[in-house]
């Protein structure tokens, strides 16, 4: 009402509906297909390539672009850091959907930020298809820096079954029988997960399992640390 007919939302707000992000953005950014409406304070309105109808859902009876077409523009205006972390929500949310975005961004040739997109979703496109099955931000940001430091690309979330067990791998190299444990402050901090992360410990060392554990303060204050013992492990795997 405020921006003119068919104005869509989009970019950031649209990237919070698709819950992209933790917070919501100061303005609601709206997609016109003309200049036209009253400008209203708190209202920015972005004047893209407009939106094809299969880039337009409606949600709460709000039009909002999809999540691929959200993407794209948010590749424009977003550094690689942020827009890796914004993919990465996408893939916890099982919303990657690779094809879609690939159509997205075929009909939005020319426009900026797209090789910075093919770089965010490079982590995610594997020989299957299928799109790595990741649970965390914490892993979302782990897995792109495995694969920038040249590492093979490791399972996700993987289940081994040792003794009637069954244990969830975050990263793991098979062949290599090498695993890495991302612990998140959330959910690893308190006595009982300390405990039980030791016995899950023992229980992959005595299978031949080499564990690596990987704190989230270690990745942000000593990323090139951790990333070289990670890589002397499988090389020392090998």
């Amino acid at each position: 009402m405020a921006c003119g007919e068919g104005a869509v939302v989009s970019h950031a707000t649209a990237g919070a509906f698709h819950r992209l992000f933790d917070e919501w953005p100061h303005f609601i950014d709206v997609t016109v297909p003309v200049e036209a409406g009253r400008k209203i304070d708190g209202i920015r309105c972005r004047r893209c390539r407009y939106p094809e109808p299969e880039e337009v859902e409606v949600s709460y009876e709000i039009a909002v672009t999809t999540l691929a077409r959200t993407l794209v523009d948010l590749a424009g205006i977003l550094d690689l850091t942020v827009l890796r972390k914004v993919v990465g929500r996408a893939a916890i949310r099982r919303k990657l959907d690779l094809q879609a975005i690939d159509i997205a961004i075929y009909n939005a040739k020319g426009r900026r930020g797209l090789k910075k997109l093919e770089l965010a979703l490079l982590p995610y496109r594997t020989k299957d298809g299928k799109v790595p099955d990741v649970r965390s931000d914490f892993e979302t940001l782990v897995l792109p820096q495995l694969l920038d430091r040249g590492m093979s690309r490791p399972h996700t979330n993987a289940p081994i079954h040792i003794d009637g067990e069954r244990f969830l791998i975050d990263f793991l190299w098979e062949k290599e029988r090498v695993i890495v444990e991302t612990d998140g402050r959330e959910t690893h901090e308190t006595p009982a997960a300390f405990q039980d992360d030791r016995r899950r410990d023992q229980f992959l060392a005595a299978a031949g399992y080499r564990v690596l554990r990987v704190t989230w303060s270690q990745i942000h204050g000593d990323t090139a640390g951790v990333l070289e013992r990670i890589s002397r492990a499988l090389h020392l795997a090998s």
